[in-house]
């Protein structure tokens, strides 16, 4: 028998034609896709600007631009300030109304489910490179996605992460962001985990 849950987050793709970066806006699709959750799902409306984007494309583009994208990725510590200076903007916005949002960075699974049976997505970072994990049958070598779910077997206790991956490039084009199943166990090693939470007070 196994626990499960998920919850319904729209996939960003930074595959799409209109990217203009693509190889290295999986962070500001990450963060996209994060930002609209709250927007939509959590209620949080005061985050104005995402609505504002003709596409999802745009979306990204303009969170690579003004909130941490680079040729060369984002890390941790970029998507934690790129976040926070994109939704904090927001916060000014609307008169009377306060809010607090904080981050935390963690790796470990049980952490990772309580975001998720609060109903809070979390950003996942994988990253062999500087963590000098050069071996290892790694589902990425260095990638950001968005977990949305987990499973758990109550046998065997194995782990698994239920992500959206952002999309994946072809030959002929590309692969929409897709929901994957990954192996917490296998790749926790290069794991760094980001939640996101907001509340009014």
């Amino acid at each position: 028998m196994k626990s499960y849950q998920k919850l319904d987050v729209d996939p960003y793709t930074q595959w799409e034609p209109e990217v203009a970066s693509p190889s290295s806006a999986c962070g500001p699709a990450t963060m996209a896709a994060l930002a609209e959750y709250w927007r939509t799902r959590q209620g949080q409306a005061f985050i104005h600007k995402s609505s504002h984007f003709h596409s999802k494309a745009e979306h990204i583009n303009y969170i690579y631009r003004h909130h941490g994208g680079a040729p060369w990725g984002m890390s941790v510590k970029g998507f934690k300030k790129g976040i926070k200076a994109y939704i904090g903007a927001a916060f000014h916005t609307e008169v009377g109304r306060r809010h607090t949002l904080s981050l935390r960075t963690f790796n470990d699974f049980v952490q990772y489910k309580d975001e998720i049976e609060a109903g809070r997505p979390v950003a996942i970072k994988f990253d062999k490179w500087f963590n000098l994990r050069w071996k290892g049958s790694y589902v990425y070598d260095y990638h950001w996605v968005i977990g949305i779910g987990y499973e758990e077997a109550a046998d065997s206790g194995k782990a698994t992460l239920i992500i959206l991956d952002n999309g994946v490039k072809t030959a002929a084009g590309f692969i929409p962001s897709r929901e994957r199943r990954v192996d917490y166990g296998i790749n926790k090693d290069i794991l760094t985990m980001v939640a996101l939470n907001i509340e009014k007070v």
